[in-house]
């Protein structure tokens, strides 16, 4: 079965062969060669940098390092290259999903008062570039770096990790647990940041003694002696440090920081602890508040119904006077008013009496002159007045009567500035005279 298989095989073969031509295959396979060759010795010729990594190249003739900066292609000529992030990141947050240059788990720590537990934070370095060699020949920046720990992996793992991690522990060292979770943290945050720039501080430790408390209870972190960190300061009163470990390479730290502690079992018990005590002496405090506020609006109830009392009474005593001044004020004005009734009688009564002796007077005067008339009627010099004034009157009368008659025709003797009846002014001139001339002699005539 086999052997018929493998004939068949070679049937094929040969009728490919036949078909196709053996020259022509082989012309083809020396083409593939050639193109795979090419594109071998173009990548061992030229290569590619990306922006955010700098690159240390080896030549292959003569073994001199070089740093590559810009991005792109470059010549690589058959050397050997290594890359190094510009700025790598250090993750140690325990969270696997991160994008960092190197993911760590949670680092160990120890506080002042030897509780244990787990950092977790970020740190974050900037690589030098192509910094020139000494006088004396000495590699410095990124070639220094890549000569004596040689790829990005060993320099994260041999001295960025273990720098991040030795000042993660000396920060922790400088407080207690009960100050970090007291509002510590941004505390030791910023130690973490600066020792990690700066130098690790030089600290000295101050033991002072205490009575223990007789409670053994765990929640209870009293001890008889009491531990705390001290940083020594050199002849100008600045803090000593040991020199930073990153400075000598070059190498900045673009920003550290730890972002919170995962406590062990025991503090958490602890605080657990304490926020029960919390939230118990609150209620207690809650309570004892409701209690003083009760008890205030008791004695408020208590004053505010005597003052209710005390006012009702002040109301009946102010009505009881209100009352009182009423009656007064109304006894006043009655006796006013019987005061102003019996005025205005007298003074009706003074007027009827006036009014009876003036009727009395004018009765007097009306019989005086009914006598005087009488005795008058029969004087002949009272007839005679009479019967001039009588005469004084007609003659006055028919004079006027004869000035606004007609007795000649209208003669017009001069013009003026408006027309005048000249007679009619004449006849009233006569009337005027006569009647003067009247009055005259009755005037003299009485005399």
């Amino acid at each position: 079965m086999d052997s018929e298989q493998q004939a068949v095989a070679e049937a094929k073969n040969t009728s490919f062969m036949a078909r196709f031509g053996r020259r022509n295959v082989i012309l083809l396979t020396s083409v593939v060669v050639v193109l795979a060759v090419i594109a071998t010795l173009t990548s061992q010729v030229i290569s590619w940098n990306e922006a955010d990594e700098r690159l240390v190249h080896q030549s292959a003739f003569t073994g001199n390092l070089t740093v590559i900066n810009q991005a792109g292609p470059y010549l690589k000529a058959f050397g050997t290259t290594s890359a190094y992030k510009k700025v790598i990141s250090i993750n140690f947050t325990g969270d696997s999903s991160a994008t960092a240059s190197a993911i760590v788990p949670l680092i160990p720590i120890r506080f002042l008062d030897t509780t244990t537990g787990g950092a977790r934070g970020v740190s974050r370095f900037r690589l030098p570039g192509n910094v020139p060699a000494s006088e004396s020949g000495a590699l410095r920046g990124l070639l220094k770096i890549h000569e004596e720990f040689g790829s990005q992996e060993t320099l994260i793992s041999n001295l960025l990790m273990r720098a991040t991690t030795e000042n993660v522990k000396a920060s922790a060292r400088m407080m207690s647990v009960e100050q970090h979770y007291s509002g510590g943290n941004g505390q030791l945050s910023q130690d973490f940041s600066d020792q990690l720039t700066n130098g690790i501080f030089v600290t000295e430790q101050i033991i002072s003694t205490g009575e223990r408390d007789k409670s053994d209870d765990l929640s209870n972190l009293s001890k008889q002696q009491r531990v705390t960190i001290n940083i020594k300061n050199d002849a100008e009163g600045k803090p000593l440090r040991n020199a930073p470990i990153l400075g000598s390479y070059g190498i900045t730290v673009v920003d550290a920081s730890i972002i919170d502690i995962d406590y062990e079992n025991k503090v958490n018990a602890r605080l657990e602890a304490q926020k029960q005590a919390a939230a118990d002496e609150a209620l207690a405090r809650q309570n004892l508040k409701k209690a003083e506020q009760q008890a205030r609006t008791e004695v408020a109830l208590g004053e505010q119904a005597i003052a209710k009392q005390r006012a009702e009474s002040e109301k009946l005593k102010i009505k009881e006077q209100i009352d009182a001044e009423r009656i007064k004020a109304n006894a006043i004005i009655s006796a006013q008013q019987r005061v102003a009734v019996k005025a205005e009688l007298a003074k009706e009564q003074e007027e009827i009496l006036k009014q009876q002796r003036l009727e009395a007077l004018g009765m007097d005067v009306l019989a005086e002159a009914r006598l005087r008339a009488k005795s008058a009627a029969l004087d002949p010099k009272y007839v005679f007045d009479e019967t001039l004034k009588a005469e004084v009157k007609i003659q006055t009368a028919l004079f006027n009567s004869l000035g606004n008659s007609r007795l000649v025709p209208e003669i017009v003797i001069g013009a003026g500035q408006g027309e005048q009846n000249n007679g009619s002014e004449f006849m009233r001139l006569l009337a005027a005279d006569a009647a003067l001339s009247l009055k005259k002699r009755l005037e003299k005539e009485k005399k």
